[in-house]
Formats: structure tokens, C-alpha cells, sequence
């Protein structure tokens, strides 16, 4: 079966080429198992700064239902990758593990025939910051 795995841009002149890229997978592999090796052989972009990246699935197309609205694919976050700048070790926080364990199979039958694909998106401002640091400046 085929699973796509495509990111954001980050800055101009990133997107002059396509990042998607389309794998053949078997279906009784899991997304956490697709993920993991996106991570291992998918490049995402560097940049100066301390950044994070979403990963998550998107499945199916857009809908229109019986009253004539429009329904985007669906999306689910699966994990927070967090790069640190200009030193430190990047960390993967696990969003939702009932996603990360589902066979690709399954994921592909929610999708209804429809394209499914992994996604990263850029959070430009994905520095972290102390609770302290948050409350201060949002209270």
C-alpha cells in the first residue's frame, strides 16, 4: 500500500521543490513504526534557532454532507519533535499513542480510498520555555 510523507516549508525558496515523497508500505505496520522511520531517513529542515516540528496524519478529502458543507481531511497529531539550538539533544514527545499503534491498514480504511499522509509542520517559534516564563508573560 502507499503512504505519503510530505513537510512545511521553511523559509522562501524551500518550497521550489516538493517534499512529499511516496513510500510502498505494508499494511500491517503500525504508524508509530512509519514515523520512526521517517525520523531515521526523511530530512527535515535545519534552521538557526530553536524549533520544534508536529507530526501528524491526515487522511481523506474533502466531504461535502447532506446540508452542503464542506469538511476538510481529518488530521491527528501523533508526536512533538523538539530541536534545541545551538546544542542539545532533539526529544520526541508521544502525542497519542492509540495513533502511533494502529496498522497502517486500518489507517488506510478510515482514509475510505483517499490519500493518507504523515506530515511534519514547522512551529518557527517552538522555543521552549519555563512555566514561570509562560505565566509571566501571559497572566
Amino acid at each position: 500500500m502507499q503512504f505519503s510523507i510530505d513537510r512545511d516549508s521553511v523559509c522562501m525558496g524551500d518550497d521550489v521543490d516538493s517534499h512529499r515523497v511516496t513510500l510502498d508500505v505494508r499494511p500491517h505496520r503500525t504508524l508509530g513504526s512509519l514515523l520512526a522511520q521517517a525520523l531515521r531517513e526523511y530530512r527535515l529542515a535545519a534552521v538557526g534557532g530553536e524549533i520544534s516540528w508536529i507530526a501528524e496524519v491526515t487522511y481523506g478529502g474533502y466531504r461535502h454532507d447532506e446540508r452542503g458543507l464542506v469538511h476538510p481531511p481529518m488530521s491527528h497529531a501523533l508526536a512533538l519533535l523538539h530541536v534545541p539550538y545551538p546544542e542539545g539533544e532533539s526529544t520526541i514527545i508521544p502525542l497519542s499513542n492509540y495513533f502511533l499503534a494502529m496498522p497502517l491498514r486500518q489507517m488506510a480504511e478510515r482514509a475510505g480510498g483517499a490519500e493518507v499522509t504523515l506530515n511534519f509542520h514547522y512551529l518557527s517559534e517552538g522555543a521552549r520555555w519555563r512555566p514561570e516564563e509562560f505565566i509571566a508573560r501571559y497572566k
